[in-house]
This record gives structure tokens, sequence and C-alpha cells, in this order.
């Protein structure tokens, strides 16, 4: 990291206006929220109307509002309101949009920041490169990508990185999973209807949580009945440090379509560690201004678990997927248990309404529910078994989701006033944390407040105001008679000066031939529609297969792409020296659908492929 000043975010997930101002509340220096249409999560659309309102109040603080338009687009049509939804999003005035088909870089949009959403899988920094030739302002990376992948790229190239830090974790390469397309399809749909109902249009089925059979080539059963593709959460609390050294300093917090304490709990546990980053290093600084007052203790026990995993961070490592095998907070041992009671051997207080997990030997994992607590002896609803000598994990913490859900929080940008009576009038300046001053005469009233208590008399806490005197310097005792009058027309001042002096980002995307690095594009590369065929073209590409989700013929067609690996996750991989493995190409069998996949190793690139057969 070199030594010019920088600025990281939180970017937080905004199901709707209301969640977005809660995050920024809980210290958020941006907020992604979905658009009227085009977004990839299609139950969490917004109005215009709210993300103009959504953008006046980030803006107070300096923080930023994305858009995610992030679908695949499949006709000129689409195309075309996709524009003219560019067009109205840049003069409501939000800071970014986030696309994936990059048939919208063909289109004649105004001077605004454009990212590429993780959909697109950039992983090269090549092609990360080509996006900065052509004006793209930030690629956010797949989750999928390596320490040393990342450094790789921040070294070859200074485009704008982002990350994501926390969430929900997709199995397969986003934007290169059609599991649903495939359900779609399989069900008697049509290619219009499949591919505007599955995981690249906002609409995902979520396959991937399904119980699965996987099979050798002889038919043999190698697993039965296991959620093999239902991945842990993403956590990179502990990396964040090493990320703004490497040269990332946007963090991406998952889940639009979660509950209000996901988020609250979430954005605030990364606000407390950007923090510590700018503690750490002083050439950093938050991207937006304030300061958070919070009225719960922020703690990832306190959002729901599968289980959390840095992912591929430092490399391949087996027990990625959640079998919900004791995944949550360890909260001690049974010491004693009868019937449906137990004693348990924790400093930990369990409440009525959380709910635990065990394994007893190779059975699979157990939930309970507490429903009494009395001391350190719990009743608990569900089958009643000898818990002695097991350990309990909490996934649901009953007091701490409510503590979170409730609480009223404040997010305050500091501010410094002096008060100087001159002439029989006052004359006031203040100046926020960003050096922000405005100066102003006041008339002295009648109403005193010892100098001792001026500060005291003006600090006050209010969900209509953003800023918050913490100090007032003056010399003498002060006359005011209407101390929110005061307050009002100073921050209202100083609210119009924040206005003129707020960093505003810059975009344009150029029409230019700069070279695409490849000249092959095949049908997983998702070119749906003129638009894109036409960037490519313009950029060199020579060759362009029609993409998978253009077609219904999906027979031996690979409909699922992923760096997880049933074969490692398993202990059959070859590169560790495994000789006994069952007989390939396995088959991989959906519990729920029975729709059947042939499972291929990319040993070379340790990937994993699936391709669909219709028998």
């Amino acid at each position: 990291m070199s030594n010019k000043q920088i600025e990281i975010e939180v970017q937080a997930p905004g199901k709707n206006f209301a969640f977005s101002k809660e995050a920024i509340k809980c210290g958020a220096d941006s907020v992604y929220i979905g658009a009227p249409k085009f977004s990839m999560r299609y139950e969490y659309c917004n109005g215009l109307e709210d993300i103009k309102k959504l953008v006046e109040y980030a803006h107070r603080y300096w923080a930023k509002v994305y858009i995610p338009i992030n679908t695949l687009l499949y006709t000129d049509e689409d195309l075309e309101n996709m524009g003219k939804l560019i067009w109205e999003l840049y003069e409501i005035g939000v800071d970014a949009i986030i696309i994936q088909d990059i048939g919208i870089l063909e289109l004649d949009l105004p001077p605004i920041p454009v990212f590429l959403s993780t959909n697109t899988a950039c992983f090269t920094k090549e092609v990360i490169d080509f996006y900065k030739q052509v004006g793209v302002y930030r690629v956010i990376l797949p989750r999928e990508m390596t320490y040393n992948e990342i450094r790789e790229i921040t070294s070859y190239t200074d485009i704008d990185i982002e990350t994501f830090c926390y969430g929900f974790l997709c199995v397969g390469y986003s934007g290169k999973c059609y599991m649903a397309y495939v359900e779609n399809l399989s069900q008697g749909k049509s290619v219009e209807y499949s591919h505007y109902h599955d995981s690249n249009h906002g609409v995902c089925t979520e396959p991937c949580m399904n119980y699965y059979d996987l099979y050798d080539a002889e038919g043999n059963l190698i697993v039965d009945n296991d959620r093999l593709l239902n991945l842990k959460f993403l956590n990179l609390a502990d990396e964040t440090i090493k990320l703004v050294d490497a040269g990332v300093y946007s963090f991406k917090i998952a889940g639009r379509e979660k509950d209000l304490k996901h988020v609250k709990n979430s954005v605030a546990n990364y606000n407390l560690i950007a923090n510590d980053v700018v503690s750490k290093r002083k050439n950093v600084k938050r991207a937006s201004s304030g300061k958070v007052i919070l009225g719960f203790e922020p703690d990832f026990s306190k959002n729901f678990s599968k289980g959390f995993t840095d992912f591929f961070f430092y490399g391949r490592k087996p027990e990625l997927y959640s079998d919900y095998s004791l995944v949550g907070t360890k909260v001690g041992k049974v010491i004693e248990s009868k019937d449906n009671t137990f004693k348990l051997d924790s400093d930990v207080k369990l409440s009525v309404g959380d709910k635990l997990r065990y394994k007893i030997g190779d059975e699979r994992v157990q939930g309970i529910e507490i429903i009494s607590a009395d001391g350190d002896l719990y009743s608990y609803k569900g089958e009643a078994k000898d818990l002695s000598g097991l350990e309990l994990y909490r996934y649901i913490y009953s007091e701490g989701f409510k503590e979170v859900e409730e609480s009223v929080n404040y997010r305050v940008i500091p501010v410094e006033v002096s008060i100087n009576e001159i002439d029989g009038k006052y004359t006031v300046e203040a100046t926020d944390e960003d050096k922000n001053l405005i100066k102003i005469e006041y008339p002295k009233g009648h109403n005193l407040i010892k100098k001792s208590e001026v500060t005291q008399a003006f600090y006050k806490l209010s969900d209509e105001w953003e800023f918050l005197i913490e100090n007032v310097d003056t010399d003498n005792d002060i006359f005011i008679d209407d101390i929110d009058n005061f307050v009002d027309k100073v921050f209202g001042l100083l609210r119009e000066e924040r206005a003129k002096n707020r960093p505003i980002m810059k975009g344009q995307v150029v029409k230019n031939n700069y070279p695409y690095p490849y000249k092959k594009l095949s049908y997983l590369d998702n070119v749906t529609n003129n638009y894109t065929e036409r960037f490519f073209r313009r950029h060199g590409v020579e060759e362009i297969e029609t993409a998978l989700e253009n077609t219904d013929d999906l027979e031996g067609k690979r409909v699922f792409n992923s760096r997880y690996c049933l074969k490692y996750e398993l202990g059959y991989c070859s590169k560790n020296g495994i000789q006994d493995i069952p007989k390939e190409p396995w088959t991989l069998v959906n519990k729920v659908n029975s729709n059947r996949f042939k499972v291929e190793c990319d040993c070379k690139k340790c990937e994993m492929h699936l391709y669909y057969k219709k028998d």
C-alpha cells in the first residue's frame, strides 16, 4: 500500500429505504439498493422516489448510493429500457450503477460511474484492466478469489476493486450457474419464460439448498440425501486490514433479502472493523462522515449462522459445505441430561427461543429449541435424547436477535462551535469533522446558559439532525432564547456547505477499440443480446457462441461452474494422493425434482463442472 490518502468503505445491502437508512445509521459508507426493475433481487425492487429520498439522506453523510441493475438482458427492448432507467437514476443523483450485461456499455450512457457486478466473473488481471480501458470505474471481484490472486490484480491495474466480505455464498461462480434455468426448462417452461425467471434475472430458486444423492459411474451410492452444495457463510472480518494493504478499499456485505437485524448487526460489526483499520493505518480514512451511536452491542452471533468460512482466501480447504454439523456459536457442554432437560457447564446463559444443534456419533445433526430456563437447567422442545457430554451450538440467539431488531441507533457528524460576543451580538463559527466551516451572526437573547453548561445544553440526539454539537467554546455565559432555532440555523448552513463540498465520483464509459484479451467467447460467456455482441466484436472478438440461456438444448451442456469441488470436499482428491476413488463420472441427483447432473472435475484448473443429463 502506498502512502497516498485512501478511503475505505463498508457497503451495506439495502432491501428498501427504511433498511438502507438504518444501515447508514449503523455505519455504512455506501448502500446498494435495487431499482424498479433489472435487479438481481427481483422481489426487492424500489421506486425512483424512494431511491431519491435515500440519495438525499445518504449524501448528508457523504455516503453513497449504488444501484444494482445487474441482470442479463435478452432483447433490444430490454437494453433500450435499461438505457432510459440509467438516465433517470443519473438525474436523481445516484453515485454509481452495478451491471452484469456488458451490452449496457454499448448504450449512450450519462457520465455515471459503472461497476461490474461479481456476476461478470472477472478473474484475470488482463480482463479487468481491459474494462478499465473502456471506462469501467470498479470491478466487484468473484467471492472465490484467493488473496494472492487479488494481490496480483491490484499490482497490475489501478482500477477500483471491491470484494464481498460477509454473508451468503453462492456455491457456483456468480453469473455462471444455470441450475435455476434448468429447473424451469425441465418443468416444460419456454426459453423466454425460463431466462426471465432464473438466477441471472434475479429469480434464483436456490437449487443449491436442496438435498442430493451422489452416485459413481456404476450406480453405487457415494453420499445419500445430503445438502452437498449448501455452503457456509463468508466472513472476512479478520482479513480486512490485509485486503486494504493489498489495495482493496470497498467491502460489500451480502443480504438484500435478509431481515433488519442482519443489516444492522453486520454493518455495525464491519463499521468497528473499518474504524480499527483507520486507527492502524495513518493514510486510511472512512469514505463517509460521522460516528455511530448504537443501541446494541454488535456481535456476529446475533445473526443467523450456517457457520463461517473465508472460502478460498488462503487457498483450498475442506469443510466448506454446511451440513449444519455443529455450526453457530459453541455455548458449552452438557453435564447432565434427563428426558427433555439438561444442565450446561458454561458461563453462557441460554434464553427461551434459543435454537441449538448437536450431533451424536454418525447420526445427522439434530436441533432443539429452549422452552424454559432455570439457572443452568434447561428444558427443550424436540425429541428427548441423552445429551450428556455433548457440545451444544447456538444458531438462533433469541435475546440477541431481539436486541438488534429493536435497537435505536444514531449516525452523527460531530460539530465544534465557538461563540463570541461582539457589539451585543454573537459571532458564531461551526466546523464539522470534514473541516467544513460556516460563520453567522446571531442575536443575543435573555435566556441564561452558564459557560460550564453550554456544551451540555446544545448536546441533543435527534433523528431529524445528522449533526451533533460535541463542544461549544465560549469565554462567557451566553444568552440564547431558542436553542432549537439556533441549532436549526447552524445545521442548515452546515448542510449547505457540506453539499457544496461533497466529494463526487466521476466516471464515463469510453467508446474505443481497445482489444479484448480473448478472440473467442463460449456459450458460458453470457452474450444474450445484439448490443453485447456488437460490443465484443468492436473490441476484436471473432467467435461468439450464443448464450446458454438463449437455448433449450441443454443435453450435455455445462450448466454449473464452481471452484468448490465435491471430490476434494469428500476426501477423494487425487492431488492429495488418494487412490481409492469411486469410479467416475459421478452423477448428482436433486432429491426435490430428480434433475441429474454429470460431475466433471477439471483437476488442472481445480474446478468442478456439472453437465445436464436428461436420463
